[in-house]
């Protein structure tokens, strides 16, 4: 209270879908708004257990984007929004934006070269996919084998 009453902090409503109060510091208002009204277009890969993904934890999963928040279970998240997500190890692909699908497949291959997402793996097998999604699997360096696609640590972009 003491710091509401002296200025440091600002209390209030700031983010949709999080309930209860919440306080922000003063002199990060405007760049948290700035950032929540005009959020960064890249796209970043996140273990859905990582604390840093919100979605089904703080904030509620949007309609028709629903996974689950466990270990094997990873979120493309652009602009702050999850555009896919990669469940069971990798062997099951869901794509919540389409026109995204090319960069997000990417931006995972990148990630999954570098060891940041299923780092025990030397090998994802995608199982199960939408079959638009072939091409963009093709693209980020996944290779066909019988009816699976494959993408093998080695692989950088």
């Amino acid at each position: 209270r003491i710091w509401e009453y002296t200025g440091q902090v600002r209390r209030g409503f700031f983010i949709e879908g999080m309930s209860g109060m919440q306080f922000i510091r003063s002199q990060d208002f405007p760049g948290a708004m700035l950032a929540l009204e005009q959020p960064l277009d890249q796209i970043i890969w996140l273990p859905a257990v990582d604390p840093a993904q919100p979605w089904g934890k703080s904030l509620s999963h949007l309609p028709g984007r629903t996974f689950l928040n466990v270990p094997g279970t990873t979120v493309a998240l652009k602009a702050g929004l999850p555009v896919a997500v990669f469940e069971r190890q990798g062997r099951l692909l869901r794509v919540f934006d389409q026109a995204a699908l090319l960069d997000t497949l990417q931006a995972f291959a990148y990630g999954y070269a570098e060891k940041r997402l299923f780092p025990q793996q030397s090998r994802i097998s995608v199982r199960q996919f939408p079959s638009e999604a072939v091409d963009a699997l093709t693209s980020a360096g996944f290779i066909r084998d019988v009816t699976d696609y494959v993408l093998y640590r080695e692989y950088r972009s």
